[in-house]
């Protein structure tokens, strides 16, 4: 996947190493490009950094959560409009769509489906489906 000419640059950030490499296994194989970040602070480094297209963050990490990290990304100029997904496991979708709204663009729920994953960053980015 291609924006402005160049690979679509995902930052995946949790904890859980696992989930990240599968997750990246697909991203990449799907064309984009990934970045990695187990914990928050490592996380608002990257995006300073490299500025990804969209960042998928578990909302449940050690250390900073990824409230934490979407309020520091809105509060860099630098950072501030960068499209943040949600990952989470929590079941209560009332209270999770009250948290999405006010600081990402979405959120997908563990377990996660390739289609789903995909299908949401397209939305979040505005690129057509691919219909993998």
């Amino acid at each position: 996947m291609e924006v402005e000419g160049r690979p679509v640059r995902i930052l995946l950030v949790d904890d859980d190493k696992n989930m990240v490499a599968s997750m990246r296994t697909f991203l990449k194989r799907t064309g984009y490009e990934v970045l990695e970040a187990y914990e928050g602070l490592g996380a608002l480094e990257i995006a300073t950094r490299e500025n990804p297209d969209v960042v998928i963050l578990d909302i449940e990490m050690p250390g900073i959560k990824g409230a934490e990290v979407v309020n520091r990304l809105r509060a860099d100029p630098q950072t501030e409009d960068m499209p943040v997904i949600f990952l989470t496991a929590r079941v209560d979708l009332d209270a999770m769509e009250e948290t999405y709204e006010e600081e990402a663009q979405g959120y997908l729920l563990k377990p996660l489906s390739t289609g789903d994953l995909l299908q949401k960053i397209e939305e979040v980015l505005g690129i057509a489906p691919s219909g993998i």
